[in-house]
C-alpha cells in the first residue's frame, strides 16, 4: 500500500471530482457582480434626469429638519460636578408620572457575601400546588 493509497475507499490525489474535470453540471455556476453601483431611489441616475436637473422643490422636499434639543444645559454633561450625575440617562423626564411597564413575571436577587445573585429563572405567577396550564390530564390519586 503506497502514500497515494488513502484510508477506505478515498480518491487517490490524481484523481479529482471538479465539475469542469468530470464534465458535471451541477449549478456551481454564478453570476459577476456589476463593476459599480447604481442607485435607482435617487434622483439623477439616468441621463434625462442628469441634463434637466433637479428642480428646487424636490430637493427642499428631501431635506430633513435639525431636531433641536428640548432642553439646552448650560454646560455639557461630561463637566458636570459628580453629584450632579444620575443613572437616569436612557429614562425620559418629562414631568408627568412615571410610565409603569407591566412585567410578565419578577426575578428574584439575594446577597450573598456583598455580591448580588440573581436567580436567572423568571416566576410568571405561578402558585405551588396548582395545575400551570389548566386541569391534569391524568387522574390523582391519594
Amino acid at each position: 500500500m503506497s502514500i497515494e493509497d488513502g484510508p477506505g475507499e478515498t480518491l487517490s490525489p490524481s484523481e479529482s471530482l471538479d465539475s469542469d474535470d468530470v464534465r458535471n453540471n451541477d449549478g456551481d455556476d454564478v453570476v459577476d457582480p456589476p463593476d459599480g453601483w447604481s442607485e435607482a431611489d435617487k434622483f439623477g441616475t439616468t441621463a434625462r434626469e442628469e441634463r434637466e436637473g433637479e428642480s428646487l422643490d424636490e430637493k427642499l422636499a428631501e431635506e430633513e429638519p435639525d431636531i433641536a434639543f428640548e432642553e439646552q444645559l448650560d454646560i455639557p454633561i461630561a463637566e458636570l460636578p459628580d453629584d450632579q450625575l444620575s443613572e437616569d440617562v436612557d429614562r425620559i423626564i418629562d414631568g408627568e408620572d412615571d410610565i409603569v411597564i407591566p412585567v410578565l413575571g419578577t426575578k428574584h436577587a439575594d446577597v450573598v457575601e456583598g455580591v448580588i445573585v440573581e436567580d436567572s429563572r423568571t416566576d410568571r405567577g405561578q402558585i405551588d400546588g396548582a395545575a400551570e396550564d389548566g386541569d391534569s390530564f391524568f387522574t390523582v390519586v391519594d
